[in-house]
């Protein structure tokens, strides 16, 4: 049985107490959104879930919000919504975008899928989109890959049964796939210039922009 994030009552509390130091995240993803979005500019949440970065982001300025997710995990959005999976969306899309979400997307799609959403970033950035992007990697040591898994799952019995902890790792196994460090590396690379902006145990954070001549 897969993992079903839709059956989660309280989303964002459950992302929260999963990932150490997240709030840490939201907070320098919405420092990045605050400089690189205009006014009035467009921002896409590719994967936004129940839409609680996009709803604080309408906050801070003018501008049209976009969010698509496969599921829909709220009754009502207050920006517009897609229910379809960001491939899709981004292969239909001709707005031009200011910037692109993608927080613990692209970890969920398989190889060939996720080679075709990063062609349409590619594309996006290379036309002045700035993309921010959190993905869960592999270190490239087995042993300190080791040390770090074993601290998180040490951090998540803090809000977490044991029992929680195993189900829900045997249910993400087949859906979720991960990259090691270089691949990691190797793909952003691909899209354009990067600066990693925040990092916790194996969970790290970039910006994403158009590479200068």
């Amino acid at each position: 049985m897969k993992f079903d994030f839709a059956s989660i009552k309280d989303f964002d509390k459950h992302i929260s107490l999963s990932i150490p130091n997240y709030d840490g995240l939201v907070d320098v993803t919405t420092s990045i959104f605050k400089e690189y979005m205009p006014p009035h500019g467009v921002c896409v949440d590719v994967g936004c879930s129940t839409g609680k970065l996009l709803k604080s982001f309408q906050n801070i300025t003018e501008g049209e919000y976009i969010g698509v997710d496969q599921v829909r995990m709220c009754d009502g959005y207050p920006f517009t919504f897609y229910e379809a999976d960001c491939l899709t969306f981004l292969t239909a899309n001709t707005k031009s975008i200011d910037v692109v979400i993608s927080v613990f997307t692209l970890q969920f799609l398989g190889n060939i899928k996720r080679k075709k959403v990063v062609d349409e970033l590619r594309r996006l950035v290379a036309n002045g989109t700035t993309l921010i992007i959190a993905e869960k990697v592999f270190s490239k040591s087995a042993r300190v890959n080791s040390i770090l898994t074993r601290e998180h799952v040490h951090q998540k019995r803090k809000s977490f049964t044991d029992t929680e902890i195993l189900d829900k790792d045997y249910e993400l196994f087949g859906s979720m796939f991960c990259l090691d460090d270089d691949k990691m590396i190797e793909e952003l690379n691909s899209i354009g210039q990067y600066e990693q902006i925040w990092q916790s145990y194996n969970f790290k954070a970039w910006v994403v922009y158009k590479c200068q001549p």
